[in-house]
């Protein structure tokens, strides 16, 4: 198996073809299994697709409790260090949209364009939400892990008309999940994010997606289509795509137009 071997971590990776580096982040506590069920068959044919395990989830192995964006930036910064021969595509899915966004800002020289799908950015609060902490002491981890997979990354029509696609993107998506503890650190890290002004900052071309029924959370909370609006008003010459009738995982419901939108960003100048 390949293994890169950090101070505190031993991070799993693949890398799938040939040509311009592609790096997929994955979202909170996600292992990067998730995007070979769509996206590595297509980009692999003209990219060097890199995939990886988060820190703690998945195969690869952590020693330390730090998983504040800035270490998971690292992380993805020592893995481009170690296999890209230039800079890379970077897409981050969610709280990966975190990590693609601190890759642009603190290793500019390494990101070539960027996309964020549904990207999460500055929280207006720090720590566990009281509603995640209530829920799952209600459901328990599994369940609710389970239940938000669904809620959140499908729309009704989805899942009322798909149920064989849904229970195989969560066949691999709930596959082989983190302990409760390390899932926490991982949401801690991604609350304590803190993006600041330096949005404006940010050099390089960037596709920011969200799908059209991502428009909900909990009160007094961003929701993912908040999330995509502000970034794409920050970011200096950001262009904003919203996919119709998607949730979440729109990258596996509707893998044909998430890969296009992506390769036409790509292909443009």
């Amino acid at each position: 198996m390949p293994i890169l071997h950090l101070d505190d971590v031993d991070l799993y990776y693949e890398i799938h073809g040939d040509g311009l580096p592609f790096l997929f982040c994955s979202a909170t506590a996600t292992h990067g299994d998730v995007w070979k069920l769509c996206q590595v068959p297509d980009f692999s044919r003209d990219h060097q697709v890199i995939t990886y395990d988060q820190r703690g989830t998945g195969r690869s192995v952590v020693r330390s409790t730090d998983f504040s964006t800035q270490r998971l930036t690292a992380d993805a910064a020592a893995l481009l260090d170690a296999v890209a021969t230039r800079p890379a595509i970077v897409c981050g899915h969610s709280n990966g949209g975190r990590v693609a966004q601190l890759l642009a800002l603190d290793y500019p020289g390494k990101v070539k364009k960027m996309i964020l799908a549904s990207s999460g950015g500055t929280h207006g609060s720090k720590g566990i939400p009281l509603e995640m902490c209530m829920e799952l002491v209600e459901m328990g981890y599994a369940a609710y892990v389970r239940d938000h997979a669904i809620a959140n990354g499908f729309t009704r029509d989805f899942i009322e008309n798909h149920p064989d696609r849904v229970a195989r993107f969560l066949d691999v998506r709930l596959g082989n999940p983190p302990p409760l503890e390390i899932f926490l650190r991982h949401v801690i890290g991604r609350q304590n994010y803190d993006s600041g002004n330096r949005l404006q900052e940010i050099a390089v071309p960037t596709l920011v997606l969200v799908g059209d029924d991502e428009d909900h959370g909990p009160p007094g909370h961003k929701t993912h289509r908040a999330f995509a609006e502000s970034l794409a008003r920050e970011i200096p010459d950001a262009k904003l795509v919203v996919l119709e009738g998607q949730a979440h995982y729109y990258y596996f419901s509707d893998a044909e137009t998430t890969n296009r939108v992506i390769r036409q960003f790509i292909a443009a100048t």
